[in-house]
Order: C-alpha cells, then sequence, then structure tokens
C-alpha cells in the first residue's frame, strides 16, 4: 500500500485523484464515528459507524490505528491494506501503520516550500487566518525525523503535477517489482 504525507498544499490530494485517475490505483476508505456530512456518500468517503460500534471495533483488535479527535473516532483496518490502495496519512498515523505494517507499505513524504503552499492556499480560497494557522502547525508536525521515516522524499517544486504523480507510482510500482 502507499502512503503519501507531506504538509497542507503540498500536493498530496491532487496525486491521489491522479494515482486513482491514471493508475487504476484505490483510495483507501477510513473509518469514522463522526456524523456524515451533506454530500458525503458512506463507504466511498468514510465507513461511518456509531460510536459505540466504533469502540467494539477498537477491543476486537479490528483497526490498525485509530485515534480520537474532537469527540470522534477515526481509523483504519486491517483489511483494508491492498498493494493497490493509497491513503494520506497525518504523521502521528503514519507511525502506527510503520509500527504494525512496515512490510506491507511504502511512504512518499511531498513537500514544497512554505511560500508556495501559502500561495496555494490563498489561490484555493483559505482564509489568512486559517491559513497562519495551518502553516504553523505543519512546521510542528511535519519535522526532519519525516525524511528518515520516509521510503521517498519527493520535492514538487522540482515537477509538474502530472510528471510528480508518475514519479511517485513509478517508484511504488519499482517496489511491488521487487
Amino acid at each position: 500500500m502507499l502512503i503519501l504525507v507531506g504538509p497542507s498544499a503540498s500536493g498530496k490530494t491532487e496525486v491521489v485523484k491522479l494515482l486513482i485517475e491514471k493508475y487504476n490505483m484505490k483510495k483507501l476508505v477510513t473509518y469514522t464515528s463522526r456524523p456524515m456530512r451533506v454530500g458525503e456518500v458512506n463507504h466511498l468517503d468514510y465507513h461511518f459507524l456509531s460510536k459505540e460500534e466504533f469502540v467494539e471495533k477498537i477491543k476486537s483488535g479490528f483497526f490498525l490505528e485509530y485515534v480520537e479527535y474532537n469527540g470522534n473516532y477515526y481509523g483504519t483496518s486491517y483489511e483494508g491494506l491492498d498493494p493497490d490502495k493509497v491513503v494520506i496519512l497525518e504523521p502521528s498515523g503514519l507511525k502506527h501503520y510503520l509500527e504494525s505494517a512496515k512490510d506491507l507499505v511504502k511512504i512518499c513524504y511531498i513537500t514544497c516550500s512554505k511560500d508556495l503552499r501559502k500561495q496555494r492556499m490563498i489561490k484555493r480560497g483559505d482564509s489568512l487566518e486559517s491559513i497562519k494557522m495551518r502553516l504553523s502547525g505543519d512546521d510542528l508536525v511535519f519535522t526532519d525525523e519525516l525524511n528518515n521515516l520516509a521510503d521517498w522524499v519527493i520535492n514538487d517544486l522540482d515537477y509538474t503535477l502530472e510528471k510528480l504523480t508518475a514519479k511517485v507510482y513509478e517508484l511504488y510500482k519499482e517496489w511491488l517489482n521487487e
């Protein structure tokens, strides 16, 4: 399975979209106990569970990793692991995967300058307050430690989106064929 990590507006979401569209990879659908939002589809955006169902699955050892955030649970199951799947994780979730499933995953850390990320967030309409909070939060979470945890570190400044996606896929396919 391919895991992408990277700070806000580094390009990881767009890379996942292209990996799915161009290379037939599948999105790893994670679980949550939060209510479904307008426009979301069960089993496509998330597998939606009640808090009670989520807790039962925790007790049964169903989850590879899970967190409680803002009063709701989020997690991924062992059964979701598959070589054709891709998921975006935060560094804390990544560490759980490395503890439990290191041999089954490859990690690509996508980086780029803070200035470029800020410009991308402005362009997509994020508020200046939100941008400031996300950039400073990313500084705390996306540390040099990720350079050592990732199998590949790619600076997206070196590529167009299409070439970045092709490079990520090429590296991943090489690993699958080893």
